[in-house]
């Protein structure tokens, strides 16, 4: 019977087939890239003329951050990677000419990109890759558990977060969309009924200048600028509401409307697909409602209580390293309550 596949196990082979896709170039020498220990990496018996990389995840650490995750939700560690050649000879290059040039080629591939993302189940993860140094009683305590086997020049690099996911997971708490306060002097003759106050509508005008620009979005509901929005299921009110989304930014870019529910039991859940919509607005001024060119959306659901998040998402790609980034809006929540 197999073992059961867990996120980290997923995202070490992912850092594998990174790896090696990023050393077997088209127009080089295959590179076969393990996970193992060095002993059994030595002793796969390939032939002289192949090019092995082996990645032994050795140590596993706390994260040292997050002191109050609860056991059902996704927490982090730190882990260290060996990675060691263990190359063959190939025309008038020897082997160990050929470890050296392996181990340029894999500090070059984390020192360009050292950051980047790995998706999981439909999760994406976000790591990062530092080079350690490795003190010479570091390097004797290491290779004198892997019996005969010879030292071989080797990178070690600390992969962090590294993520360790519940199977029975904790369901986050709703959202709040207002708070409230209320003072007496007395209780006696007063029943507590505190005042909520919904969150302000600022002035929002993303500066679009900046390559890194966040879209920015508003509710336009009775001819006022909201963020948050309260419904009582089976009401009039939310019978004949549409969500009139005000969004500003580079007039002109697409973006993508996504929608986020909440409901008990399940805790927060993305909606597919996206919408992807172009920006009508440079920016969003509560006091000129009347000037707002609105975009409508439609709820994921009315008949039952929960809530809703909305935002717009912009992709960029980052010219540092080519990684894909996604820039999110301020949220904008919609609560149903009753029914």
């Amino acid at each position: 019977m197999a073992l059961v596949s867990s996120p980290l196990s997923q995202v070490c082979k992912g850092i594998r087939s990174y790896l090696d896709a990023a050393v077997n170039g088209p127009d080089r020498s295959r590179v076969s890239v393990g996970l193992d220990t060095p002993a059994e990496a030595a002793s796969s018996g390939a032939g002289d003329s192949d090019h092995r990389l082996n990645l032994f995840f050795y140590r596993f650490e706390p994260a040292g951050l997050f002191p109050d995750i609860l056991p059902g939700e996704t927490t982090w560690m730190r882990t260290f990677c060996l990675i060691t050649p263990f190359a063959g000879e190939e025309e008038s290059v020897g082997p160990g000419e050929n470890d050296l040039r392996l181990i340029g080629e894999v500090s070059r591939i984390f020192h360009e990109r050292p950051i980047f993302h790995l998706d999981v189940d439909g999760v994406r993860y976000h790591l990062q890759v530092i080079m350690q140094p490795m003190a010479l009683d570091q390097l004797n305590q290491l290779w004198s558990t892997q019996g005969d086997t010879v030292y071989r020049p080797s990178l070690l690099y600390e992969i962090s977060l590294m993520p360790v996911v519940p199977v029975d997971k904790a369901v986050p708490a709703p959202l709040t969309g207002g708070l409230g306060l209320e003072v007496l002097s007395s209780l006696d003759t007063h029943d507590v009924s505190p005042k909520t106050k919904p969150p302000l509508v600022m002035v929002m005008e993303p500066d679009v200048r900046l390559p890194d620009w966040t879209p920015a979005v508003a509710l336009v509901y009775q001819g006022q600028c909201s963020l948050s929005l309260l419904f009582q299921v089976g009401s009039e009110a939310l019978a004949s509401f549409i969500p009139h989304i005000w969004l500003a930014g580079e007039v002109g870019a697409s973006v993508n409307l996504r929608w986020e529910t909440w409901e008990t039991g399940r805790g927060w859940q993305k909606v597919e697909p996206a919408t992807p919509v172009l920006v009508p607005n440079r920016a969003i001024d509560p006091d000129n409602v009347g000037i707002a060119t609105v975009v409508p959306a439609t709820l994921p659901f009315a008949d039952r209580a929960g809530q809703m998040l909305l935002y717009a998402e912009r992709s960029l790609i980052r010219p540092s390293d080519g990684a894909t980034m996604q820039l999110r809006s301020n949220p904008l929540l919609i609560t149903l309550y009753g029914g």
